[in-house]
């Protein structure tokens, strides 16, 4: 479409005066709402169709919580893969995002974006991947959206979504860095905020009462802001609203800074026996780190101890998690951290050890005779808790335990939304105008976790297409939304 044609009849329709309050009115075809991997893709996305577009970040900086990520782009190989490990995810969803990760792939190939020629497989226990340059994929998308004649703006603080009577979304209101206020009139707004996870009050009404005693594992920024705005334009609920993504962590820890948001992760916890505070098996070890993270969130003060032997530590506590993540002594780093950590030559020397920390030392051998037994046996349940055919119980000292809380890196309920991306009411009807994509939408991942970068930047892609043909169709039908009004209950924080 044209920029300049589209911009007069803009004009001409709504005027140019800003709103009370307002410095300054903008107009563009669409708005993106924070500049993570689905963000950026749905903006890239919006531009490559022709659209002038807006992408605002209200951080100082640009990327999210992808930006801390190992780069890792993946998730379920098949639909029944994705079904088996995520039963309550939304079908709908899993399906479109399985049949489209091989599109996605080779659109970043084809931008020149570092993508490894080999996949890693078995990641989270059932995913597929391949090792990306995560900050090439931002840069781009980035690139793609000024070179289109839009805009990339960081500080930019939405605060209110316009809407129409008709209950249309017409664009945003934002706040600078500098208390400026900027009114976006747009034909389509993108929700990609990354989730609530900083949302403590929303975060413990979803998750419960140990929900503020989870790590934050994330950008500052996250802080339900789409989810929010949606709701007051609105949009309806999901399921998974008390399931996240998080790795398990050491506890107690000196500081958390970005800078631990990788080294500092358990991701061998999987191979440990993981007991609670009163020395009890509480799932499965075998799940995964990411799914023993939510376990132990509603175990005593979400508090949980690894428990290994030499075998675990010189393999797997020492190994690569994803390719050019790079291989550490994860325990060692968490032992310098500040966790609470024994080390003894014997099992039963350690359980002595782990006694002092105030867990019941007798409770603890059983649990630990009982696991190995199971285990010896080719797996089945102990005390009621599944032994994996996989498992394979403490033997070889010197033995180790490693006191672990949860973090969280982003939620997995949000905003309602289709396969387009399109955020639907509570009658799952569209409301027109809005989209959301990334960890501000929800269902896609259900205490299962169907990925991160993979799923954000394909539900960018939805998103950003969608968007892009709404602003084409209203210029084409000369059917452009009127002035919009302040959402009362979308300011964000």
């Amino acid at each position: 479409m044209s920029t300049a044609t589209q911009q007069d009849a803009l004009a001409s329709h709504h005027g140019v005066d800003a709103a009370p309050g307002a410095h300054e009115v903008r107009r563009v075809d669409v708005v993106v709402v924070g500049s993570g991997v689905s963000g950026s893709t749905a903006a890239m996305t919006a531009a490559r169709r022709g659209a002038k577009v807006a992408l605002l970040e209200k951080q100082p900086t640009f990327g999210g919580s992808a930006a801390l990520s190992a780069g890792m782009f993946w998730t379920a190989p098949s639909v029944d893969a994705y079904r088996k490990r995520i039963p309550l995810g939304n079908l709908d969803l899993g399906s479109r995002l399985v049949d489209d990760y091989e599109e996605a792939l080779a659109e970043l190939r084809a931008a020149g974006v570092r993508v490894a020629a080999e996949p890693k497989r078995d990641i989270m226990t059932f995913g597929i991947g391949y090792s990306t340059d995560i900050h090439a994929i931002l840069a781009w998308c980035r690139d793609q959206v000024v070179a289109a004649g839009g805009e990339s703006t960081a500080g930019a603080a939405v605060t209110a979504l316009l809407q129409d009577d008709g209950g249309a979304v017409t664009g945003v209101l934002v706040r600078t860095a500098d208390g400026h206020q900027i009114r976006y009139e747009a034909a389509a707004v993108v929700l990609a905020s990354g989730g609530f996870q900083g949302d403590r009050a929303e975060l413990t009404r979803s998750v419960g009462p140990n929900a503020d005693r989870l790590v934050l594992r994330s950008n500052p920024g996250s802080v339900g802001d789409g989810l929010r705005l949606a709701r007051a334009a609105g949009t309806g609920g999901t399921t998974a609203m008390s399931t996240f993504y998080g790795h398990l962590l050491p506890y107690p820890l000196d500081s958390f800074e970005a800078a631990h948001y990788l080294p500092y992760s358990q991701y061998y916890s999987g191979s440990t026996v993981l007991v609670n505070l009163q020395g009890k098996r509480f799932a499965d070890e075998t799940d995964g780190d990411e799914l023993l993270n939510q376990a132990v969130t509603f175990q005593p003060q979400a508090r949980g101890i690894l428990i290994f032997d030499e075998f675990v530590r010189s393999t797997e506590v020492l190994e690569e998690p994803f390719p050019g993540l790079g291989s550490i002594d994860r325990l060692g780093i968490a032992i310098d951290a500040g966790g609470q950590h024994a080390v003894a030559q014997t099992l039963p020397e350690l359980v002595d050890l782990v006694a002092g920390w105030g867990v019941d030392r007798d409770q603890l051998s059983r649990t630990l005779d009982r696991y190995a037994e199971v285990a010896g046996q080719g797996g089945g349940t102990a005390d009621g808790v599944p032994v994996s055919a996989s498992a394979r119980a403490p033997q070889d000292g010197p033995f180790y335990a490693l006191m672990v809380q949860p973090s969280i890196t982003f939620t997995f309920g949000g905003i309602r939304t289709n396969a387009q991306g399109e955020a639907l009411d509570h009658d799952g009807a569209a409301v027109p105008g809005l989209y959301a994509a990334g960890a501000d939408i929800g269902g896609l991942s259900n205490y299962g976790y169907a990925g991160g970068l993979a799923p954000g930047y394909i539900t960018g892609r939805w998103a950003g297409n969608s968007a892009a043909e709404r602003a084409a169709a209203l210029m084409q039908h000369g059917n452009l939304p009127a002035a919009g009004r302040y959402g009362s209950e979308g300011n964000t924080k």
